[in-house]
């Protein structure tokens, strides 16, 4: 019954791949973990951005924050990591297969980056971008609006990984 022979698994996983060099299969146990991973990466900022943006951050932690350099702050650093690896996931995705409509796994570099390009690639690069890095030295009043654009832009992960699970149906 729980069996993975021959009649349960899709016909393209049983065939041999052939595959260009680099290129990560979508079914492969690296994907997999790698996919966990990205998912604990945006429950995590799901939860601290909403929290960040309301209770650690005021003014007098801003002018703190401009004496002392950006990795004085554990929680900067943090975010910094989780920021890297929403951008070598985006790498990732261009090297990744797919299966088209045909049930065929596609594993040519230029059709996975056209069909990666074609689909998330916008609502990944966006919620990929390290505003917080960006604004760190800026003494100017317009933090404060500064604040909200990043929480509502990091907002944008979570809501791309709700928008995946429900295309997965």
């Amino acid at each position: 019954v729980l069996s993975l022979g021959a009649d349960v698994l899709p016909e393209y996983k049983l065939q041999a791949p052939r595959i260009h060099k680099w290129t990560i299969l979508h079914y492969s146990p690296f994907k997999a973990v790698w996919d966990w991973l990205i998912l604990l990466l945006v429950i995590y900022t799901a939860i601290f951005t909403p929290y960040s943006a309301a209770f650690l951050l005021n003014d007098q932690g801003e002018v703190n924050q401009r004496d002392c350099d950006y990795s004085c702050n554990p929680l900067n650093v943090v975010d910094l990591i989780v920021d890297i690896m929403f951008i070598i996931d985006i790498l990732i995705n261009f090297r990744t297969t797919y299966v088209n409509i045909n049930d065929e796994v596609v594993s040519h570099p230029s059709k996975i980056a056209i069909h990666y390009f074609k689909g998330w690639f916008l609502i990944d690069m966006v919620a990929a971008i390290p505003f917080d890095l960006l604004i760190f030295r800026s003494g100017s009043d317009e933090v404060r609006n500064i604040r909200f654009n990043l929480f509502t832009t990091q907002a944008t992960r979570p809501l791309a990984s709700c928008c995946i699970i429900w295309a997965a149906r």
